[in-house]
């Protein structure tokens, strides 16, 4: 066992291992990755993980300063999208109350009814994203939840805010979904653990910052005001996603997803690279020993994809060809790693909305892999860390105003606000230790393991996730029940926050490096999972909060998330072994449900 984590057969490569450095004290080593890929600075004797391909298109190609731009616009769009999450409304519950006429019971739905349309967003939109590109979804989803906003800053019943809001989910689903695979799009494993958290920041921590802007404005110039700052952001927001968020989609060739299907030794394609560089060089004398004699060049032969979809780019993707499509072929098939033609894309260009087809598959059939994948391990386990952390982070949210609005406390919206300030620098201590501890502990994990990356180092982060959320779930209904000064079950919500943008770090990386493949259709299931499970409970949290004291709620709510966070043992163990069996027992293959453009990633069973 590698590292507390049960080994497979060692003849068989498990799709999401991935030598990570090169074998240091031998002399072959060198020649085996010579034509690889390495990372630079600090990190030269790394291995790039994936390969790019030689396409200049290839995101993963991208200079750095062109990823971090487009991350940066969606993560600002993320960051105002947070804005009208439920939380916002926490502060201004008693607001909407009083000027509706209405009960605690129907503003609790304010929060709630976001989650279900955000859920079939993110089921619509990673089809789509699958189908035609990503770039499409993220520019309707921001113009519906601009649309959103301005609605909500002028609905004048609880049926019009509550339409506004269901507008707004529908325009979430798929920056909760789409997002962090654009993560797995343009960068390299050591690469993401870092950008994963400062997405989650901005997705979990603004969502925690927004109450207390909201609730400091709302009560100077009343609740519209904040949804008329919002829309007022948001306007900009998708002129900037139209302009700098180019499409990232890209269908590479199998042998240089070399965590998806290379069996460790890398041999394979380093000799092809090795071969294509030596043939460059063999076409370029002859093209000048040709020039010099007045002879034609000989005529290339464009080898185009079967199927005749898209690669990201109108010629030859990534500058290889295949005789199939499966990474079968790359064992017994000669592929041919050649230097793409293809010339790079203008920002002009990258302006288009529609790229063309990335996949020829149904779109319909897309929408039911999610569903499939609910019987994935991984899965599971995702929704039961990251999904009940974030529930119950709502529920606090929900019972905000119930508790703290009436006597002894008599909290107005501007009180309530400041409340989640704690919450918020939980987030952003989230986000710091992620940024700085994810890469670092997985690259460090990898030395230890022989040079050997296993996604399942992602897993040990649920330690920190434990020791700060856990405690601050147990005792915020005890100190609320208590009466205890504001600040006490502030500070322990900002505990349970810390957990909550942990958890997302750690399932979201996971699910990335372990399941790239279908990362996308993966996080819809969670998300399926995540936010029915948050819809449901806005329906009961209020009235089990009267009925029992939230001391007694918040106990058992620990109970449920102690018991999560030990099931996270045997993920870290197994998880090896339940990625090894998904990948020769194909579900979504089995049932034809794989999607086409991920094809090229595992082997046929």
């Amino acid at each position: 066992m590698g590292l507390g984590i049960y080994e497979v057969a060692p003849t068989r490569h498990v799709p999401g291992t991935a030598r990570l450095y090169e074998d240091e004290g031998t002399e072959e080593a060198p020649s085996r990755t010579s034509h690889l890929k390495h990372g630079t600075g600090k990190d030269s004797q790394l291995l790039l993980v994936p390969q790019p391909s030689n396409s200049p298109n290839d995101p993963l190609n991208w200079p750095l300063w062109k990823k971090d731009l487009t991350l940066f616009v969606l993560l600002v769009a993320e960051l105002i999208k947070a804005a009208v999450l439920g939380p916002v409304t926490a502060p201004i519950n008693k607001m909407l109350v009083d000027e509706f006429k209405t009960t605690y019971q129907v503003t609790a739905k304010f929060a709630g009814w976001q989650f279900w349309p955000a859920g079939i967003a993110g089921l619509f939109g990673s089809a789509v994203g699958r189908v035609w590109g990503k770039r499409p979804v993220y520019i309707v989803s921001t113009l519906l939840l601009f649309i959103g906003a301005v609605w909500n800053a002028l609905a004048q019943s609880t049926d019009s805010f509550l339409g506004a809001r269901v507008l707004q989910g529908f325009g979430l689903g798929a920056f909760e979904t789409i997002v962090p695979s654009t993560v797995g799009d343009m960068y390299f494993v050591h690469q993401r653990g870092k950008r994963v958290a400062f997405y989650n920041l901005t997705f979990l921590g603004s969502t925690f910052f927004m109450p207390v802007l909201g609730g400091f404005i709302s009560m100077r110039h009343g609740w519209r005001s904040q949804f008329q700052i919002i829309s007022a952001f948001l306007g900009p927001v998708l002129i900037l996603v139209i302009l700098l968020v180019p499409e990232h989609a890209y269908n590479r060739p199998a042998i240089f997803d070399t965590d998806l299907h290379s069996d460790g030794s890398l041999d394979e394609l380093d000799e092809q690279l090795g071969n294509a560089a030596g043939s460059k060089a063999e076409e370029a004398t002859d093209v000048s020993e040709k020039s010099a004699t007045g002879n034609g060049a000989k005529k290339e032969k464009t080898i185009v994809p079967e199927g005749g979809v898209a690669s990201g780019s109108g010629l030859k993707p990534g500058g290889i060809a295949s005789t199939t499509e499966t990474p079968v072929s790359l064992n017994h098939e000669p592929a041919i790693v050649a230097d793409s033609g293809e010339a790079r894309k203008t920002w002009v260009q990258e302006l288009k909305v529609y790229n063309g087809r990335f996949s020829d598959e149904s779109f319909f059939k897309l929408m039911f892999t999610p569903f499939a994948l609910f019987l994935y391990p991984a899965t599971l386990w995702a929704f039961s860390f990251q999904g009940t952390f974030i529930t119950w982070a709502i529920a606090v949210s929900v019972v905000l105003a119930q508790m703290f609005a009436g006597p002894p406390t008599n909290f107005g919206p501007e009180e309530l606000g400041y409340m989640y300030a704690a919450p918020f620098i939980g987030a952003l201590g989230a986000y710091v230790f992620g940024a700085f501890v994810s890469d670092w502990s997985a690259k460090w994990m990898a030395r230890k393991n022989k040079n050997t990356y296993e996604p399942e180092f992602r897993i040990l982060l649920v330690a920190p996730v434990a020791l700060f959320a856990l405690p601050g779930l147990y005792a915020y209904g005890n100190v609320a029940e208590l009466h205890l000064h504001w600040i006490v079950p502030s500070i322990l919500y900002g505990f349970l926050t810390f957990g909550v943008v942990m958890s997302c770090t750690v399932t979201f990386s996971y699910i990335l490096d372990a399941h790239r493949d279908i990362a996308v259709e993966m996080m819809v299931s969670v998300l399926l999972l995540k936010n029915f499970f948050a819809f449901g409970s806005t329906y009961f949290l209020v009235d089990w909060v009267y009925n029992d004291g939230p001391a007694k709620v918040f106990d058992i709510l620990g109970v449920i998330q102690t018991a999560v966070c030990v099931l996270s043992i045997p993920m870290y163990i197994f998880g090896k072994a339940q990625r090894d069996l998904m990948a020769r027992h194909n579900l979504l293959k089995k049932w034809g449900l794989y999607p086409k453009s991920a094809a090229s990633a595992l082997p046929v069973s």
